[in-house]
């Protein structure tokens, strides 16, 4: 198993550095889209893996953020009152109740890098207070550049931040809430600590891919959130050192 984490790592390392490049400067030609779904497969699979070791006995909350994504997404495209009136446009693949399958690794690996990242504090009640606000936090990065620049889904209607409803960020905040409160239940220190620091990597790498196409296509702002990430990593790292 452990032999498996490192091999799939590896892979991601390798496609997220593709990814930065293709992606980032928009040239990924058409018919390598399917490469999107690998990358948030891949990623969500590895995050997988680090809450596999920190839910021994809650490993049911991996499908339950899978399927439980898709449903509420689902919930929030038929509704609009959860995130706010949009729509899918690019094709990710096969679709469940009209949402992307691809959108239950894509929570999977926010979920799993966000609650990484929250190790990284040590007060009380971190995974609730912390993971949610965390996963906004890369919404933050994500969503301009998937509605903006890439139009993998399309807003009915505006808002403050780059034109996303202010209600999205509500919407993202509530369903990892509830994700965090299942995993606050029956989370224990993951036994492979490698793991750990790796999905804090992957939390920042999340922001570097989609700060980087926001700054190639002039979205500036993304960049300095993405660049915070980076910064809050090093700084709690340095404050732990000198402990």
């Amino acid at each position: 198993m452990f032999t498996f984490q490192k091999y799939l790592w590896t892979f991601f390392k390798v496609w997220f550095l593709i990814g930065l490049i293709l992606v980032g400067f928009s040239i990924l030609p058409p018919w390598l889209e399917w490469a999107n779904a690998v990358f948030l497969f891949a990623s969500g699979l590895y995050a997988s893996c680090y809450l596999w070791t920190v839910l021994p006995k809650g490993r049911f909350i991996i499908p339950l953020i899978f399927f439980g994504s898709i449903a509420i997404e689902s919930f929030g495209t038929h509704t609009g009152l959860l995130f706010g009136e949009y729509k899918y446009e690019a094709d990710f693949g096969p679709m469940i109740l009209g949402v992307p399958i691809t959108m239950g690794p894509a929570w999977l690996s926010v979920i799993g890098a966000s609650h990484a990242f929250s190790r990284l504090f040590s007060f009380r009640h971190r995974t609730i207070l912390l993971v949610p606000l965390f996963s906004v936090w890369l919404d933050l990065a994500i969503d301009p550049v998937a509605a903006n620049v890439k139009n993998y889904w399309i807003w009915n209607e505006g808002g403050f931040y780059y034109d996303i409803p202010n209600q999205n960020f509500f919407g993202w905040y509530v369903t990892a809430l509830l994700f965090s409160l299942f995993i606050a239940r029956f989370e224990q220190e993951t036994t492979i600590k490698e793991l750990e620091h790796n999905n804090q990597y992957l939390f920042m790498m999340l922001h570097i891919l989609f700060g980087f196409t926001a700054f190639i296509a002039g979205l500036y702002g993304v960049l300095l959130v993405g660049i915070s990430s980076i910064i809050c990593y090093f700084a709690l790292k340095a404050m732990t050192t000198k402990r």
